[in-house]
């Protein structure tokens, strides 16, 4: 997805976009009393790439409904974050769309990722949870069943 389809889908949703100095992260997604803004750390994010891959994660939080609070448990972090990643490659990586690009010798994590104009070790998380929930890329369509930690 390119970068101005994913500012038009939070625009759409009615997602406010912001730049600020983030300590611990480079984006996050903040969601109070109706409102909802994904924060970018622009300093750690400085390439289209970079924000990409962030702006869908988070896009990936939105469409799941997976929100904590930075005081939340590890373990509820943990399922909020696996949540908000599945939600997103599911969303931006279709599965069968993998599958066609693999069918046509694009394989690697790396031309995956570009195409998909996203950074690879995100792709290869995503790859990653596919191939497990596919028989290794057998099946037609992804045994969604399951939301195990796809590390």
């Amino acid at each position: 997805m390119k970068n101005y389809d994913l500012y038009k889908k939070m625009k759409d949703e009615n997602i406010y976009y912001i730049n600020h100095e983030l300590t611990f992260t480079r984006g996050a997604i903040a969601h109070y009393k109706g409102i909802t803004a994904i924060v970018i750390d622009k300093k750690k994010v400085t390439s289209q790439t970079s924000e990409n891959t962030v702006i869908m994660q988070e896009l990936g939080h939105y469409m799941a409904n997976a929100y904590y609070k930075m005081n939340s448990s590890y373990e509820l972090i943990e399922e909020m974050e696996q949540l908000a990643d599945i939600k997103a490659w599911t969303e931006f990586f279709p599965y069968e769309k993998i599958k066609e690009l693999m069918d046509n010798g694009i394989s690697t994590v790396t031309e995956i990722a570009n195409y998909f104009d996203v950074e690879p070790f995100y792709m290869s998380r995503c790859l990653n949870y596919y191939y497990e929930h596919s028989n290794g890329f057998i099946d037609s369509t992804l045994n969604s069943n399951t939301t195990k930690n796809p590390n």
